[in-house]
């Protein structure tokens, strides 16, 4: 418990200054809510739900309300959200574990370098795992399941509290609503067990989930729908479902898992336990979802962290099946310690320093660029200037409220998820060029892979760039490990219309 303390304290100070660009573009919606306009990307442009994280911009909107710091009072709250769902995750391997193996859950997660990676950039992946920790925890919980020397009891407060984390989780990401699955798989094997509470309890759970759940979700989901018009939000129509991406995201997440996923084999292929459906069920509904995801939104398992937290208790049962199954003289609880110490350690990628104080350095030179892009506009463009940006995050942030950010990618472009130019980028690049002729482009390229965004591409057919001048070029890189020269890999291109 220490060494995850000491590990955790001084990674999270390593990575303090690290803000993902992404991060913003809630920002930037909650900012507008807070101004009374709305959730919306710009009172001048259609309405888009260019987020994907509706409670995490209520919490936004409420610390800018308050007129406290942004970003750094967002962080305190992602560091809070860590340290209550390493808490909870601690409350759940309790279920199943003594004192002393409860905690290996608890290290294998935290030791894990996207905990930490994540924690700290500005997005809702903290709160969502732990609204995910608390589920599982207070459905079992509800169940009868206790520590060990405790009393088995039906408990109505936690279903209480599983139907508030199952909102909650909806609330925070679309998806949300997927945790509904395991729960109802856990609910039938303990039927199916005849391990289920009396018909009067029953009507009892029924009431709470529909006066906890069901209700201000169905009133949320038909405020959506009639706010932003669509049923799936535009950051899923971009990013979830992405053209020539197959499982590329899912085996990110086999390569992390595949040690812990050997360790629990033992466990998984002798137990009849219903609560494992809580612990592995959600890494398989996850891999289903998002097999066709952009890999670009799942760095680190960004995406896959919360299940991985809750599968994080599967390696301890399976090597303390496997070593009961063999009754060796070592105790235990210490083989099944140091086994699981030695596969975390040495298996998976855990908070470097070196690695992080790079990553945050390389990262802050990209930031400072953003930066000095808005700086530009905020002097140069005129009022009310239009202004194509295909990285859409802490630019539109900084920059002036008169400004109208056209994003060309579709997280923030409601034309481009619709017809006519659904899957037709080329005619938006038609229509760019003919009727919406931006004043300023925000051009990204990648020179390692010598391309920039493909709306770029298509504009350079429709010769677009011949009404602009190049204003500015900034680069920013990193260093070479072999050789100490600086590899350039993203440059920004900044035109003015003629």
């Amino acid at each position: 418990m220490l060494y995850c303390s000491y590990d955790l304290f001084t990674s999270l100070s390593r990575v303090w200054n690290f803000t993902t660009d992404d991060a913003y573009i809630s920002w930037v919606y909650a900012r507008h809510w807070v101004d009374g306009e709305g959730l919306i990307w710009h009172p001048q442009l259609p309405i888009v739900e260019g987020f994907s994280n509706f409670l995490w911009t209520a919490i936004a909107a409420l610390v800018l309300l308050l007129k406290l710091p942004l970003v750094n009072t967002m962080k305190v709250i992602a560091i809070g959200c860590l340290m209550a769902g390493l808490m909870a995750l601690y409350r759940l391997a309790r279920l199943f574990f003594s004192p002393l193996l409860a905690i290996l859950p608890v290290f294998i997660f935290s030791h894990y370098i996207g905990s930490v990676w994540w924690t700290l950039k500005g997005l809702e992946t903290p709160l969502y795992v732990t609204l995910s920790i608390v589920l599982a925890w207070q459905v079992l919980k509800a169940w009868g399941y206790a520590e060990e020397n405790q009393r088995k009891e039906w408990s109505t407060l936690a279903w209480f509290f599983t139907n508030i984390s199952l909102l909650a989780l909806s609330l925070t990401r679309f998806e949300g609503l997927i945790w509904i699955i395991p729960i109802l798989f856990f609910a039938g094997c303990q039927f199916k067990h005849r391990q289920f509470p009396k018909q009067s309890m029953v009507y009892s759970w029924g009431f709470i989930s529909l006066l906890c759940f069901i209700l201000p979700y169905t009133a949320y989901f038909i405020w959506r729908i009639a706010y932003f018009g669509h049923w799936i939000p535009n950051s899923y129509q971009c990013k979830a479902m992405a053209q020539g991406q197959f499982f590329l995201v899912d085996w990110d997440y086999f390569e992390v898992l595949l040690p812990f996923l050997v360790a629990s084999l033992p466990y998984l292929i002798v137990s009849r336990d219903c609560r494992q459906l809580l612990l592995w069920l959600p890494s398989l509904l996850y891999a289903l979802l998002l097999w066709k995801a952009n890999p670009v939104i799942s760095h680190f398992i960004r995406l896959f962290l919360a299940p991985f937290a809750l599968f994080s208790l599967l390696p301890v049962l399976g090597v303390l099946e496997f070593s009961s199954y063999f009754r060796l003289k070592i105790d235990s609880k210490l083989l099944t310690s140091l086994v699981i110490f030695l596969i975390t350690v040495l298996f998976s990628q855990g908070n470097e320093p070196n690695y992080l104080e790079k990553s945050v350095h390389h990262y802050q030179e990209r930031t400072q660029n953003r930066l000095d892009v808005a700086s530009l506009l905020n002097q140069k463009a005129k009022k009310g200037a239009s202004v194509l940006l295909g990285d859409c995050g802490l630019i539109p942030y900084m920059a002036r409220k008169d400004l109208r950010f056209v994003d060309s990618q579709c997280l923030n472009n409601a034309e481009i998820t619709q017809e006519p130019y659904k899957d037709h980028l080329d005619l938006y690049a038609k229509h760019l060029k003919r009727e919406i002729k931006p004043d300023w482009l925000i051009i990204n390229f990648y020179p390692l892979e010598q391309h920039g965004d493909s709306l770029d591409v298509l504009l350079k057919k429709e010769d677009f760039f011949e009404d602009y001048q190049l204003v500015r070029t900034l680069k920013s890189g990193f260093n070479s490990d072999d050789s100490g020269e600086k590899i350039i890999d993203y440059v920004y291109k900044v035109y003015r219309r003629k």
